[in-house]
């Protein structure tokens, strides 16, 4: 063979390679276009299915098998309280007292209760001011509910403003159906409650229910042990533009339940403002009827158009189920901002479902300039511990910041088989619809991850972006995986719908084709 016949040879090979790689390239191509037009779809569905899942909650329903299914109300038998006249309150009799005036109201001393039942003062007028003059209501120790103030429902323009609660069992302060309410300078501490057969029974420093154009400022929640089926610092139900600022949720536990620092169902319009929630812990019996034993700083669900700014949650502890130093669980149009998590942890050197800085469940949430250290999960069900994690639609991560995220064995080290310490990932949730939801239109921009078992995660991500992102000391930046499986798994503890173990396997339903840039270091 010449060297033309040589050369035609070689030329005839290489555009039969060329025709072969071609034809490769156009179905990669098609393949790529394929999945992008099942995640575009997917986009939409997603969005349906959470929006229902909010609406559904906000009509009290709830999530069966959920552990944040609306809280149980409960009702007692009420003796007649005594009507007060006098603008100025020395004492107060076992049957509590009744404000129905407008007007002016002060404490003169420090006054102990001894009623065991219901409410120890009770305002039910419009324009009315309770200043407690830096005095203390001292609650007796009762197994009924008892309550140190209550507002009664649809009540106008009233104020409740410095003093402390101490004692209470139901709630520290209870106010329904208000308008242009008023709470300063209030102490709730101290508060002890038992009660296992109420189910979503869940004691309260602070309760606001339906009310309208409400302030809570410069209060808090603290010391708190109970054995029921939840405990909220401060807890807002189906209630709309309202500020709370510069309050604290501290030192609370819960002996077989849930704990949440700030807690916020089916409401709207609210900002929340250099608020802390710290020292939280919990721990299961199997005596309370509840379904979750979480540990959460700060909690909305169901809620749309909130605002954090420059809140904190430190020394958030879980026994068996999550622990969250915020948890945005089926909720819509929030912006985080300064946010700051310290010491999650979730297992208690045994196993539990999984600890989070902060994670989103939810549809068009914005976290920005936010920073978590120190997140820990012993033997986590759900595989992961995770500085920011997303589940749902149109979620941004903006010069956010995890730190120190691991998953350990039951000494306490450092174990990747048990799991991976995940600086940025997906939410996982093994139930049903949580475990079919990706996390979809991700943005990921000026985020880091230091000291972390992986930085950043792609894994159930469609359509999503990852620019300029940063690993330093991980053990691993980025994790690629398509295609790849995972075993999810719960138990009662951890919120297992009928409460008998369960296991689920998952399939990586990302449609991310090459492996994001992050840069290392």
């Amino acid at each position: 063979m010449n060297r033309k016949q040589i050369m035609l040879s070689i030329l005839s090979v290489a555009t039969l390679c060329g025709y072969a790689q071609d034809g490769r390239e156009a179905k990669r191509k098609a393949a790529q276009e394929m999945q992008k037009r099942a995640a575009t779809e997917n986009v939409a569905r997603t969005r349906n299915a959470i929006s229902s899942l909010i609406a559904l909650g906000k009509e009290n329903k709830g999530i069966e098998g959920n552990k944040y299914s609306m809280a149980t109300k409960v009702y007692v038998a009420c003796p007649t309280p005594l009507v007060q006249t006098n603008k100025e309150i020395g004492s107060i009799p076992a049957q509590g007292i009744l404000i129905d005036s407008p007007g002016n109201y002060s404490f003169t001393n420090d006054i102990r209760w001894e009623g065991t039942a219901c409410a120890a003062v009770t305002i039910s007028a419009d324009n009315v001011t309770l200043n407690l003059n830096g005095r203390s209501l001292f609650l007796k120790e009762s197994t009924n509910k008892t309550t140190g103030i209550q507002i009664k429902p649809t009540h106008k323009t009233v104020t409740v403003t410095n003093g402390v609660i101490s004692g209470a069992n139901h709630y520290g302060i209870a106010a329904e159906g208000a308008t242009n309410l008023t709470i300063s300078k209030m102490a709730v501490k101290n508060m002890n409650s038992y009660d296992v057969a109420t189910q979503n029974f869940t004691p309260c420093g602070f309760f606001i229910e339906d009310a309208a154009d409400f302030n809570v400022s410069n209060c808090s929640t603290d010391g708190a042990n109970v054995t029921t089926a939840s405990f909220a610092g401060i807890q807002i139900v189906n209630s709309k533009n309202g500020n709370v600022s510069n309050c604290s949720v501290s030192n609370i536990i819960n002996n077989d339940g849930g704990a949440q620092g700030f807690s916020y169902l089916s409401s709207s319009g609210i900002k929340t403002s250099s608020c802390t929630a710290s020292n939280l812990q919990t721990y299961y019996k199997g005596m309370t009827d509840t379904t979750g034993h979480t540990s959460i700083g700060f909690v909305p669900i169901f809620c749309t158009n909130l605002q954090y700014d420059a809140c904190n949650a430190t020394d958030i502890k879980g026994c068996c189920d999550d622990a969250h130093g915020m948890s945005i669980f089926l909720d819509s149009n929030v912006v985080v901002d300064r946010f700051t998590a310290k010491n999650i942890q979730d297992g208690n050197y045994i196993t539990g479902a999984k600890a989070t800085g902060l994670e989103v469940y939810g549809l068009d949430i914005t976290i920005k300039n936010s920073t978590v250290d120190g997140v820990t999960a012993y033997v986590p069900q759900d595989l992961q511990s995770t500085g920011f994690s997303a589940c749902g639609v149109g979620i941004k991560f903006d010069n956010c910041t995890a730190k120190n995220v691991i998953v350990a064995n039951t000494q306490g080290k450092p174990d990747t088989t048990k799991g991976l310490g995940t600086g940025f990932g997906w939410a996982p949730d093994p139930r049903y619809p949580f475990r079919d939801t990706p996390a979809i239109e991700v943005a990921y921009t000026n985020c880091t991850a230091i000291n972390c078992q992986l930085g950043f995660d792609t894994w159930y991500h469609q359509l999503s972006t990852w620019q300029n992102n940063t690993a330093v000391g991980c053990d691993k930046p980025v994790l690629f995986e398509p295609g790849s499986q995972r075993t999810l798994s719960m138990d009662k503890c951890s919120e297992s719908p009928g409460g008998d173990p369960f296991w689920v396997q998952l399939t990586n339903k990302t449609d991310v084709l090459t492996v994001p840039t992050i840069i290392v270091k």
